[in-house]
């Protein structure tokens, strides 16, 4: 039987934080602090946050073949927990995620069961699809953002986070399918690393963050966030990100991809804080 760190290192838990925080962050853009005081934005993060493990539980279970090469400390590789005991957690924090949802809204329950379906769909299929399976991890990923919003029914100055949050997990999510091209190419796998090879996905990814950095001081510049977003995003999120651009062209190896990838999610973190810091 599988250890209670075994149950909770296998949902990946700093993903499950900045998912937690993300959900909290699309509420606190559409009506500030008063959010915080809202039973509804919590059951939503908590909701959000254990339907989002289940998707990291499912993920692992069919990735058991690619993971052998490309993760081999993952728990269900080393033997830490069987697959039978990681299908039922998926069942167990699903159930307990759309249980929470149905006391939110009707809304709410919808988009979870859907969110559930789809991210099933992933692991199952689209992960292996070429740009498919990148770009729907990004909508979920930003759906957090938009789950909080409907826990206060309000949707006003969503699309920033929005937009923010789904260029920066896609270039994401294509380096990490650079740092998986060995055991993706070995079972078939068609992700966009594999198209295209490595130059050239490295392009697409130094784009997207350099773009993204170019974007990010838009909301300054139109009055949408003030100085303190500015600054804070320049510091603590785009620094990172140009570190992370000129850093993998220099290491291409498969250590660094991952290192480069674990340091992006500091850089995800404090785009949450600066985002959150525009509003106040």
């Amino acid at each position: 039987m599988a250890s209670f760190p075994t149950y909770f290192e296998i949902l990946r838990p700093s993903n499950v934080i900045l998912f937690f925080l993300a959900i909290l962050l699309g509420a606190f853009v559409v009506v500030g602090v008063d959010a915080f005081m809202s039973l509804n934005v919590w059951l939503a993060a908590f909701s959000g946050t254990l339907i989002g493990s289940a998707a990291n539980v499912i993920n692992d279970v069919m990735d058991i073949e690619t993971d052998k090469i490309n993760k081999p400390n993952r728990p269900l590789i080393r033997g830490a927990m069987t697959i039978n005991e990681a299908k039922a957690y998926w069942v167990a924090l699903n159930l307990a995620g759309l249980i929470i949802a149905g006391f939110i809204s009707g809304i709410a329950l919808a988009i979870a069961m859907f969110s559930v379906l789809i991210m099933y769909a992933y692991s199952v299929y689209f992960k292996r699809q070429l740009l498919i399976g990148n770009i729907v991890v990004c909508i979920l990923i930003s759906l957090g953002l938009v789950y909080g919003a409907i826990a206060m029914n309000k949707f006003n100055g969503i699309w920033f986070p929005i937009l923010f949050s789904f260029l920066f997990n896609f270039a994401r999510e294509v380096l990490k399918d650079l740092e998986d091209v060995e055991g993706d190419q070995a079972l078939g796998a068609t992700t966009l690393a594999i198209y295209l090879g490595q130059k050239k996905t490295l392009l697409i990814i130094s784009s997207v963050f350099l773009s993204l950095i170019i974007i990010s001081v838009v909301p300054y510049y139109i009055g949408l966030y003030g100085i303190w977003y500015v600054l804070s995003v320049m510091v603590f999120t785009n620094s990172i990100i140009l570190y992370v651009v000129f850093d993998v062209w220099r290491n291409k190896t498969k250590e660094n991809l991952y290192r480069l990838n674990t340091i992006l999610k500091i850089a995800m973190l404090t785009g949450i804080i600066s985002i959150a810091l525009g509003k106040v």
